[in-house]
């Protein structure tokens, strides 16, 4: 499913979240990272919620409500009941989803984000917050949508997390051809995995690319330039040549072989 915006303003009830003139294209099979804007207010348009919008909005193929999947920072907010299995059953009626057997799709949704069967019996009260996190991402995978937006979804999230979670993404892109936008301010998190990057400010879109230029000096005027990126600029910066590595493994096994060297040479007096 692709998304074109041409030329759309729009604004949420309360003023606090705006699009200004935006014309911008989320693509299928494709992972884009946005920045600067609400994660909520893009579903909110994307599902017809009733909000004044200016400008034209194209979904190709049109769907249905059921084919926008929203994950928030804070779950708890956006389930209807108290147990995994009783939202469950909520999204079957809510979506009218015709499932042979929907136990069975839950536990293959859970198996996908690294949980068992038995999560489907717990209460949201008795998880930690990453758990409630990933089992969000279960609920939303059961009803199998085309768009997936994840609004700040990786805070409070360890490397380990973000790692899974990126597997998890690269899955639902390359296997199954899922329109992924990632609304965050650590683009850090997702140097190897995004495709394309809209980054605004007050609104409007400042800085657009694709993987290939996230070394974009004007990238970084509006978020927070990621370490690995920093290094490697000064690195550059110091005439050493120095690949533009995205991946602190692939930095690591670059530079390991050079800091034996320089050690060699620090004790054995070699020049």
């Amino acid at each position: 499913m692709e998304i074109i915006l041409n030329k759309v303003s729009c604004s949420s009830v309360n003023e606090e979240r705006k699009l200004n003139n935006v014309s911008c294209t989320f693509k299928s099979s494709n992972i884009t990272f946005v920045s600067g804007i609400s994660g909520r207010l893009l579903r909110d348009l994307l599902i017809g919620k009733k909000i004044k919008v200016n400008g034209s909005l194209e979904i190709k193929p049109a769907g249905t409500i059921k084919d926008i999947g929203y994950l928030s920072n804070n779950p708890l907010k956006e389930f209807k009941t108290k147990t995994v299995y009783d939202e469950m059953n909520y999204l079957v009626k809510f979506y009218e989803l015709d499932y042979e057997d929907c136990n069975r799709k839950m536990y293959d949704a859970l198996k996908l984000v690294g949980l068992n069967d038995g999560y489907l019996r717990r209460n949201f009260g008795t998880l930690s917050t990453t758990e409630i996190k990933r089992v969000q991402l279960a609920l939303v995978l059961f009803y199998n949508p085309l768009v997936y937006i994840f609004d700040y979804y990786e805070k409070g999230f360890n490397y380990k997390d973000i790692d899974y979670l990126k597997k998890v993404l690269r899955r639902l892109k390359g296997n199954y051809g899922k329109n992924i936008i990632i609304v965050s301010d650590n683009i850090g998190a997702f140097l190897d995995t995004l495709d394309d990057y809209i980054i605004f400010n007050k609104g409007k879109v400042v800085v657009t690319g694709d993987k290939k230029d996230l070394y974009n000096e004007d990238l970084y005027k509006y978020i927070k330039c990621p370490k690995i990126i920093e290094f490697i600029k000064m690195v550059k910066d110091k005439d050493i040549n120095l690949s533009n590595y995205l991946d602190i493994n692939e930095l690591i096994k670059f530079s390991f072989p050079f800091h034996l060297c320089c050690l060699v040479k620090n004790k054995t007096g070699l020049k």
